[in-house]
């Protein structure tokens, strides 16, 4: 993939895409970097690995009868299928409460993404996927998804959770170049 940006989903509510920002720095891994950008709402939103699992908990406690839906449908996400399939099948809503400044929570920075439109959030659950299977093949990204989603099912705070999913220092080494694992 050329360096640039490519939109993976142009939808009414906003637009998903993957940025090639190319090789970061020389002391970095010798392989571009992709980035998920999300612009919804009139801004734009460059999440990380936490945000979707926290948007998923903000929708599940917004609406907890759609939680099994939302479940399903993230776990199809995590095991390949199209997310615009799976909006019309689960009949999941555009938005899990209705805007406003009673409903506005997870205001801080690692909730950014907190409160995405349906179809957005699982378009941008795949883009990440995507991401992380591009930036680290290693990682088993689909898996290590679906992993983090059923221990935020189970109750896990989302920190937790999500450690599956940063970068790991290899063994012997003081540092870790942010791209490699292994």
């Amino acid at each position: 993939m050329p360096h640039g940006k490519y939109s993976i989903a142009e939808l009414e509510t906003g637009r998903v895409s993957i940025h090639n920002v190319g090789v970061r720095h020389h002391y970095m891994a010798p392989r571009d970097e992709f980035r998920l950008i999300i612009e919804c709402g009139g801004k734009s939103f460059t999440p990380r690995h936490s945000d979707m699992l926290a948007d998923y908990v903000l929708k599940c406690e917004c609406r907890p009868e759609l939680r099994l839906a939302l479940s399903e449908a993230c776990d199809a996400l995590c095991n390949g299928a199209g997310p615009s399939e799976l909006f019309a099948v689960k009949k999941l809503p555009l938005h899990f409460s209705e805007i406003s400044q009673a409903s506005w929570s997870y205001q801080t920075t690692s909730f950014q993404a907190g409160g995405l439109p349906t179809d957005i959030f699982l378009c941008a659950l795949q883009g990440q996927i995507r991401v992380f299977d591009l930036n680290d093949p290693a990682l088993k990204a689909p898996e290590a998804f679906r992993k983090s989603f059923l221990d935020v099912q189970q109750g896990q705070p989302v920190s937790v959770a999500a450690q599956r999913l940063l970068p790991q220092v290899m063994a012997g080494k003081r540092y870790f170049d942010r791209l490699e694992r292994a």
